[in-house]
């Protein structure tokens, strides 16, 4: 069948205003994602621009089927979404950390409990205070105290419930095969071991006391400083007295 001049004409007008309308998409659709800087206004005002402006030149025998827009609004209400998300995530993030930062700064001078090679010492002024941290309950705990020479005495804790337990040299009794405690001047190395009745053994972490010199802030969050034990983050605390 022959064309006539008037459909050719009208094929390539279609095709001149398809082919703008797909430019004029890119480039928006560029500007667009250039701006991420962009607020959430802003990007649905320059959405709305777009499809306006895709429907007013899409191709009149082959129009934007109904499915197509719903997935492009859907699509959109997404972006918009996960940006205002983002945007208040980031704000409660700031929130939180100054928050951590000024609670952090009421640690100084307190006493925790951080988990280490706890040692005790019969001096006078020397360090009483041990610590644990059980994950499940324990029928009995084996506390054992060495010096060092090597010489090991144990003491038994029965019935010892989960969680963290802060113990001194007088909470334990019965010390095998003789007690430490009469020892002068002696530093003693602790360590502790848990058993049950039906031969399971619960872990359990050996803590040491430790006193907050001071707080120092970094990019991954507050830093204890412990003196001669080091440094801690908040995370590592088992234990605040």
């Amino acid at each position: 069948m022959a064309v006539s001049p008037l459909m050719t004409q009208s094929a390539a007008t279609t095709r001149s205003t398809s082919s703008t309308a797909s430019t004029s998409s890119n480039t928006t659709t560029t500007s667009t994602t250039s701006g991420t800087g962009s607020s959430a206004d802003e990007l649905l005002d320059s959405f709305m621009t777009l499809l306006v402006a895709q429907m007013q030149n899409q191709d009149p025998t082959d129009p934007m089927d109904n499915n197509d827009l719903t997935a492009q609004l859907a699509q959109f209400n997404t972006a918009a979404g996960v940006e205002q998300l983002n945007t208040t995530m980031n704000s409660m993030g700031t929130l939180v950390a100054s928050m951590q930062q000024m609670n952090s700064a009421d640690w100084v001078g307190r006493d925790i409990m951080i988990e280490g090679d706890p040692k005790v010492s019969t001096a006078t002024e020397g360090n009483q205070k041990v610590g644990l941290s059980l994950d499940s309950d324990a029928d009995e705990v084996t506390v054992t105290l060495t010096d060092a020479a090597g010489n090991a005495y144990n003491a038994k804790l029965k019935s010892v419930e989960a969680g963290v337990h802060e113990y001194t040299l007088d909470d334990f009794d019965d010390f095998q095969p003789s007690d430490p405690r009469t020892q002068a001047d002696t530093s003693f190395t602790v360590s502790f071991t848990a058993t049950n009745a039906d031969g399971s053994a619960p872990a359990i972490t050996a803590l040491k006391p430790a006193k907050v010199q001071s707080v120092s802030f970094t990019s991954s969050g507050a830093v204890l400083q412990l003196g001669v034990n080091g440094t801690a983050s908040l995370s590592e605390v088992y234990l605040i007295e």
